[in-house]
């Protein structure tokens, strides 16, 4: 069998599922996607992953997309009686994964998304005080989530952690948590970091997405200053 999975380091959710495959040992190609000239648009991509999103697999013809259902598919696939840990079979600990997993892609990666999509395409100079209360509000409910496990759905780190930290990372990137009013998700966030695996994979791409876009803010704000001087 091959697996090939498409994506760009700096994409979060590639970066969850190239965790998530080098804790399963999974040997895959990589296939890399430039996401700012779509080049995920192309007839042969989109056949493949209507989404058009980043990143998807092809796993010896069998292709999905979406980062959260691809890491329960490389879990069932290819995960061994040693990595149960990432999704015990017990049923509520498996619900709260699946709950902080659509959490991270129904709540706070679209709040990323919100700060992304108009840097990018050169309208956002730096971000607003809107964006940040709603990344600040995705922060305390994060904070509640830790109530009363040290990670997100268990005492140990699953599925549901390797998804959040790396839409974490880039918005810690461009709007720092608040250790003051949020002190579990910081202590979490640093417990994350240190992972041997976080450290390999999530670190590098998450420091190329921020500067990205902090680059493209200040591009946009030199542009746009421009235009208002004609």
């Amino acid at each position: 069998m091959s697996l090939t999975i498409y994506k760009t380091n700096a994409s979060p959710p590639a970066r969850a599922v190239m965790m998530v495959a080098e804790i399963l040992g999974i040997n895959y190609n990589s296939y890399e996607i430039n996401p700012i000239l779509r080049e995920q648009d192309t007839p042969e991509m989109t056949k493949k992953n209507p989404m058009r999103t980043i990143p998807y697999i092809d796993d010896d013809g069998y292709c999905l997309g979406d980062s959260h259902a691809i890491m329960l598919y490389l879990f069932d696939q290819y995960g061994k009686p040693e990595h149960s840990y990432l999704y015990p079979t017990d049923k509520r600990k498996r619900a709260t994964i699946h709950q902080r997993l659509f959490f991270d892609c129904g709540v706070l990666f679209p709040r990323l998304r919100s700060v992304m999509a108009p840097t990018y395409t050169g309208k956002l100079t730096e971000i607003s005080n809107s964006m940040k209360k709603n990344i600040d509000d995705s922060y305390r409910m994060l904070e509640a989530y830790l109530s009363d496990t040290l990670y997100l759905a268990d005492n140990v780190i699953t599925l549901a952690d390797l998804s959040v930290i790396t839409t974490m990372s880039t918005l810690h990137g461009i709007h720092p948590i608040d250790s003051n009013k949020y002190p579990k998700l910081m202590k979490w966030f640093s417990n994350m970091s240190e992972q041997e695996v976080c450290k390999k994979v999530n670190k590098p791409g998450a420091d190329e997405h921020v500067a990205s876009l902090k680059t493209f803010m200040e591009i946009n704000k030199l542009n746009q200053n421009k235009k208002s001087k004609l």
